[in-house]
């Protein structure tokens, strides 16, 4: 199943969040076969956290940016093994899978170190050149790697120990066994009484037995031994080429090697990767429960995350990192300022006041109920952006599909859009940032970078003692967006409004057809919708100063 987002504008406002959401939940009924989640590039203003919390329902998640992360290219189906596997199943996983890497983890899943090729290496060049080789031994692998039974098992399941074969005269032997330590020394031996009596008088851990045919003709008394008794099927040579091969991987993985998480970016990984010996990395998740395995061919995978964008169709406006992703949707009223695309979309724009209208329609083209808790949503949006259909933006569709959503919602939508816009419709107790910030969007046009924000209230005089700073705040966003002139329109809802306060561009804003009241002030009589009223003279003044600036 893929994931697929559906994501609003940046700084978004309640029309792109709850169009978002009621068009993931028609997505999710419509193509079952994918994951659709609706996502915000943004932090949610008071408004839209109102309507959430008002309707007992989780807002869409912030998703910063689209850049390509380690779960996007990662192998998701790893093969493990436990930490007491021998060494022999381990070669023999990595043989025929032929993989890199596998994963250590202990009975509850917990990543506990790695195993590859170099640490297999390691292992058999660094015993192969001691005198003497100790090693670790778990007496329950015994019969994973050899063909034979046990006669006996010891008291102790894992023991250190080194290897001595009892292949040579007993007088020669002893003055060799006798340099060792009793207790760290594992026999293998064929049909010698003299020399497992012996190892059975000084408690060696385990002997391992060849040549024997069955229990019948292992014809040895060891009431006395403590140790580990096995019978192998093989010859001496082999049985010891399997001994070896039976040492637990938990005593050779590497532990120090470095974990990722899934939601790491690639190109913050990208050099650690390409610099690892191992050519991998594990993937783990807080609880260190393994998640996947990355390695460098994986870097060359092209990675590309689906989006549906909501009420925009300008990268400018898209969450971060949408150049590089899939754009298969655009669902929107907004002027074109489309990206390319690679290959055909869907793409649904009407001149409506909401593209919380737009996913209505949409519900209702492909015949899909509507249920109360989608149609509170859809309502939100619309009585949002249409300020309660007194924007000019509003159109006939808008009220059709307010007054039906109000019949299965079974409320009045113009007394909850008052309580919509109450919730927020203040200056007197909010940061002059968050008041610009929660809905301001960036337009570039005729080489200017402009970006306009907008705030409801329900009486323009609390300008007056918002506006100082408020100014102050629109110069810190010009300098903070890197912009060249910065406005917030302050739209009273009950009188239908607004008032325009600008950083002052004289050049260009000395042609504006509004009239200024005070410095940085102008009125802006019945004007409700930046994208219908305001930004068409906003473009046109700029479009005049870019032709005089370039005559």
């Amino acid at each position: 199943m893929e994931k697929i987002y559906i994501i609003g504008h940046k700084n978004p406002d309640s029309d792109s969040i709850c169009s978002a959401f009621a068009y993931a939940n028609l997505k999710n009924i419509l193509d079952p076969e994918n994951e659709y989640i609706a996502s915000s590039c943004g932090v949610l203003n008071r408004q839209t956290k109102f309507i959430f919390e008002k309707l007992r329902l989780d807002a869409p998640f912030f998703l910063k940016n689209v850049f390509p992360k380690v779960e996007d290219v990662m192998t998701k189906s790893v093969v493990t093994i436990r930490e007491k596997t021998p060494i022999m199943e381990t070669v023999k996983t990595i043989n025929e899978l032929k993989i890199r890497l596998i994963p250590v983890v202990s009975p509850g899943k917990k990543y506990l170190g790695i195993i590859s090729i170099l640490e297999l290496a390691d292992f058999f060049m660094n015993t192969s050149g001691m005198l003497t080789p100790s090693f670790t031994f778990q007496i329950n692998n015994f019969s994973k790697v050899m063909d034979g039974f046990y006669f006996k098992k010891g008291e102790k399941e894992q023991f250190q120990a080194s290897l001595i074969v009892g292949a040579m005269p007993y007088e020669r032997y002893l003055k060799r066994v006798k340099k060792l330590n009793p207790d760290k020394t594992m026999l293998i031996v064929g049909k010698r009484v003299d020399i497992i009596e012996y190892a059975i008088a000084n408690q060696f851990p385990a002997i391992i037995l060849t040549g024997f045919e069955d229990e019948n003709d292992v014809d040895l008394n060891f009431e006395t031994y403590k140790g580990t008794v096995f019978v192998s099927k093989h010859d001496t040579a082999e049985t010891l080429r399997r001994i070896v091969m039976s040492v637990p991987v938990n005593t050779i993985m590497n532990t120090s090697l470095q974990t990722l998480k899934e939601d790491e970016y690639l190109e913050d990984i990208k050099e650690l990767l390409i610099n690892n010996d191992h050519k991998g990395l594990p993937v783990v998740n807080d609880e260190l429960k393994i998640k996947g395995i990355i390695t460098r061919t994986d870097l060359l995978k092209k990675t590309t995350v689906k989006l549906i964008l909501m009420d925009h169709n300008e990268l400018s406006q898209a969450v971060d990192g949408a150049e590089n992703a899939q754009i298969i949707e655009i669902v929107d009223h907004h002027r074109l300022g489309t990206p390319t695309t690679k290959s055909p979309i869907y793409f649904y724009a009407k001149p409506v006041g909401s593209t919380c209208t737009l996913v209505y329609q949409l519900y209702k083209f492909n015949n899909v109920e509507i249920d109360k808790k989608i149609a509170m949503v859809l309502l939100s949006g619309i009585l949002s952006d249409t300020i309660i259909l007194k924007s000019p933006t509003s159109t006939y569709e808008d009220k059709q599909a307010l007054e039906e959503l109000s019949k299965i919602a079974n409320i009045n939508y113009e007394e909850f859009g008052k309580e919509i816009f109450s919730s927020t419709a203040s200056l007197k107790n909010r940061p002059p940032l968050e008041v610009i910030n929660s809905d301001i969007k960036i337009y570039s046009e005729f080489s200017l970078t402009i970006g306009i924000g907008q705030v409801e209230v329900t009486d323009l005089s609390e300008i007056e003692h918002a506006k100082d700073s408020l100014i102050e705040a629109l110069n810190q966003v010009k300098i903070d967006k890197n912009l060249n002139w910065a406005m917030l329109l302050i739209t009273d809802i009950i009188s239908g409004n607004s008032r325009l306060l600008s950083t002052g561009m004289e050049d260009v804003e000395k042609h504006l057809s509004y009239k200024k009241i005070a410095e940085n002030e102008y009125d802006l009589p019945g004007v409700l919708s930046r994208k219908k009223q305001l930004l068409p003279e906003i473009l046109r003044v700029a479009e005049d100063f870019y032709k005089k600036k370039h005559k």
